[in-house]
């Protein structure tokens, strides 16, 4: 592993996201402004406040050129030139948004709240709500994935310690993964062997590998001092990456699960988000106060500081 850059933010850092059609990643801030930075240029693309309170989520939705927001007060939907006009806002009807899934091929976008209500959103149909997903989860849905390999399932996991898997063409979960001991706050789909599994990360600081063919936690991952509040899976190497509260990040074989390296770019600062950068083996870390592009290589590399350190 080698650290690209550190970019230091001027305010604190709630969601992150990376354009896989461009060289732009998006973060969502705590005053309610989101910011366009193009890694490539070292600009910034625009800036504009869009709530009053944290940008608890954000996401691409690069064929449409838009991107889409999660907050207290609702969704809001800009284009990517974000000094051009705002799609729509609307109110989920629902707590505070906690995720947001954009589907990969449809006109869907998957939401989350405090309250546990899970609801699906088509942009086709002025982004009325097609499902709502209620009853099951009992605390906050913290993060919500669709299935790469099967885009009509999606998976949802909860402070109720649950991870639910959950198919579009029902309002009722398929099945409920049961372990952690504590909040679950994060996971993320990958194969192996040409079986589907699911990685997830809890406040119990743990991390657990999941079959989903058995559905059954297969690995549980015990190495951590906090709790691992989020996890990535690398769309193009067999890589796994967890991202602790007390800033480090971990790399593993999605093959074998071997520790492959430990980072320590920002320590105590949390890992609020993790993204693949366009078709490269590059990814960028958020944490609460900066953004960082690390490259990822063949070799084992345990700590790393970043050389190239600017304000943004």
């Amino acid at each position: 592993m080698k650290v690209i850059s550190v970019e230091r933010a001027r305010q604190e850092l709630y969601s992150i996201d990376a354009n896989p059609e461009k060289s732009w990643i998006i973060i969502g801030h705590s005053g309610g402004y989101v910011r366009i930075w193009d890694y490539v240029t070292q600009r910034w693309r625009g800036s504009i406040e869009i709530c009053r309170g944290p940008v608890n989520c954000i996401k691409f939705i690069a064929r449409k050129q838009w991107f889409v927001a999660g907050s207290s007060d609702g969704i809001h939907v800009q284009e990517e030139a974000i000094k051009k006009k705002k799609i729509q806002r609307f109110r989920a009807r629902v707590s505070s948004v906690t995720s947001l899934a954009v589907h990969p091929t449809k006109p869907y976008v998957v939401s989350s709240s405090y309250g546990g209500l899970i609801k699906l959103w088509d942009w086709d149909k002025g982004w009325e709500c097609i499902t709502t997903f209620e009853g099951e989860h009992s605390d906050v849905v913290c993060q919500l994935a669709f299935n790469p390999n099967d885009t009509n399932s999606f998976a949802s996991v909860s402070n109720d310690r649950t991870i639910k898997v959950w198919g579009l063409d029902s309002p009722k979960s398929h099945y409920t993964l049961s372990g952690h001991s504590d909040n679950v706050k994060c996971l993320d789909f990958f194969t192996r062997d040409d079986g589907q599994y699911l990685i997830t990360g809890s406040v119990d600081n743990t991390a657990k590998i999941w079959d989903l063919q058995k559905k059954t936690c297969i690995l549980t991952l015990e190495v951590f001092r906090s709790p691992v509040i989020y996890v990535f899976s690398h769309p193009n190497l067999p890589v796994l990456i967890t991202g602790t509260r007390n800033g480090i990040i971990y790399l593993w074989s999605s093959t074998d699960f071997r520790l492959r390296g430990i980072l320590n770019i920002l320590r105590g600062a949390d890992v609020m988000g993790l993204a693949c950068l366009m078709e490269s083996r590059r990814v960028v870390i958020g944490q609460s106060h900066a953004i960082s592009i690390v490259d990822i290589d063949d070799e084992e590399t345990i700590g790393g500081k970043g050389d190239n350190e600017s304000s943004i």
